[in-house]
């Protein structure tokens, strides 16, 4: 039962504060290093589309208009932050990058936004973000899996 909370609420952290918090959180409360890092994975490229759909297309569904009014509030924000700038410097390497970092101003919402900001091709910004992740979750997951094995 506890084992089906920790899997439940792994995916709700991870939708709401990212994989900073969710493979530590997950990983810290038992589930197995290679059973989170693919669910983060999957977690984080299921996420691709709903991003590329939020920045490209406008809806009259209330819930819907004020969740993208919040989105394009904090893209035009990221827009001028010196993280997104020097990746963009990067171009497509700078999207692996930006979309593989564990840390606040990286991670997948970022490198969509510098994907859509770069015009990239739908199926090289799928592929670039998917490397990212990859790269991102397994430096959390191995990083967390090393340190807690340092304590116990």
């Amino acid at each position: 039962m506890i084992e089906a909370y920790v899997i439940v609420s792994f995916f709700f952290i991870h939708i709401g504060l990212g994989r900073k918090i969710s493979i530590p959180y997950a990983i810290a409360l038992g589930l197995g290093v290679y059973y989170v890092l693919a669910s983060a994975i999957f977690l984080d490229v299921v996420q691709i589309p709903l991003f590329i759909y939020i920045y490209t297309h406008t809806s009259k569904i209330p819930i819907i208009k004020n969740f993208k009014s919040r989105i394009e509030r904090r893209s035009e924000s990221l827009e001028e932050s010196k993280m997104l700038k020097w990746a963009k410097r990067f171009g497509n390497l700078g999207t692996v990058l930006l979309s593989a970092m564990p840390f606040q101003g990286g991670g997948m919402w970022s490198g969509v936004l510098l994907a859509y900001i770069l015009k990239l091709d739908k199926r090289l910004m799928y592929i670039l973000l998917s490397i990212g992740s990859i790269i991102g979750c397994s430096i959390m997951a191995f990083g967390t899996s090393f340190i807690i094995s340092l304590f116990t």
